[in-house]
């Protein structure tokens, strides 16, 4: 059989790897943004660590290990958060990393003085305390810097993949303007989901760092938090698409549990008799603490508002079935291959 006559192979390419310019240069920026920020940040961390004394170290690292690993960690959640949303086309999760490196940006310009403190709380000689400040001090204003010009290029990027993604929708969902306010409510109800989870997640990690001690009735409780979170979010969003009414309103009530908890911890951290213990998170705990409340109320929210959309058509645009699904990709592959032939007659 001759090679032209071959059926195209629609299958759908385990890997993802953007194919326009626009999203090549918003993964280049993230990328770039991640790989050079946290080698500067894991650098600060590891080389400050070694630089204390030992009686440094056992006067309290909390603070320091939080706040540096956190920001490690938020930079790699937000590229991993970027190839997801360049993936799946999502222009509202895009719009939320903009703001989620806005927010980056901030923490930058947060840690200079909380690097500093840290340092003049664990150090008690200050001739070393100036000394460490100063080799550092290149490299914490490097970091707001790349994060700065990092967020200017992913928001006119984004603005670009606007128009790009806009197009992808209206192939998918044709152009009935109710379905597709529909699907924008389902994109924002999925990125907030995904939102919740790093905030959450930040926030119980930082709660645990201060209850250590595992016979703790407090440290059971907030342990088990973690994985309770995990599941009512990755349920949520199954529930979600696969239009479960019931089901997800159960999710509702285990984030108005979650949402009570850490109403509770933001109490107790500023409360006379408990702040002592959140001293050393007090300030990263707080923003944490208050975004993923504030996250977690913007999902209840839209949560009811995918509860009203259920059984209106949306579910096979979000929940395909198989045969849908490869006519989808079949028709997105065939859009994309050059019409040489054509082109050469």
């Amino acid at each position: 059989m001759n090679e032209h006559s071959k059926a195209p192979n629609h299958s759908r390419p385990l890997l993802y790897i953007p194919n326009t310019l626009w999203t090549r240069l918003f993964a280049s920026t993230v990328i770039t943004e991640t790989v050079l920020t946290v080698a500067i940040e894991s650098w600060i961390l590891i080389s400050l660590w070694n630089n204390l004394s030992d009686d440094g170290k056992s006067q309290g690292p909390l603070r320091l290990q939080s706040f540096l690993g956190l920001f490690i960690f938020a930079l790699l959640y937000e590229l991993a958060l970027s190839y997801d949303a360049l993936r799946r086309k999502n222009t509202i999760q895009l719009v939320g990393l903009c703001i989620c490196n806005l927010g980056l940006l901030t923490y930058g310009f947060l840690q200079m003085q909380e690097i500093q403190s840290t340092i003049s709380s664990m150090v008690q000689d200050d001739t070393l305390s100036d000394h460490l400040l100063k080799v550092y001090r290149i490299e914490l204003i490097i970091v707001p810097i790349i994060l700065g010009v990092g967020t200017v290029c992913m928001i006119f990027f984004t603005w670009k993949l606007r128009a790009e993604f806009s197009w992808s929708i209206y192939k998918n969902i044709s152009a009935d303007l109710q379905m597709k306010r529909r699907y924008l409510t389902y994109q924002v109800y999925i990125s907030l989901l995904k939102f919740d989870f790093f905030f959450v997640f930040g926030s119980q990690l930082q709660v645990l760092l201060v209850v250590t001690e595992a016979e703790d009735a407090d440290f059971i409780l907030n342990a088990a938090l973690i994985p309770i979170t995990i599941a009512t979010l990755i349920l949520s969003a199954q529930f979600c698409k696969r239009e479960k009414r019931k089901s997800l309103i159960l999710m509702m009530f285990f984030m108005l549990i979650i949402m009570a908890c850490f109403a509770l911890t933001l109490v107790r951290m500023h409360s006379p008799s408990d702040s002592a213990d959140f001293k050393s998170v007090r300030i990263s705990l707080t923003l944490f603490a208050s975004v993923s409340l504030l996250l977690m109320l913007l999902t209840l929210i839209n949560s009811v508002m995918c509860i009203v959309n259920f059984n209106k058509g949306l579910k096979p645009h979000v929940n395909p079935t198989k045969k849908r699904r490869k006519n989808s990709v079949a028709l997105e592959l065939q859009e994309s291959e050059t019409p040489t032939r054509f082109l050469l007659t």
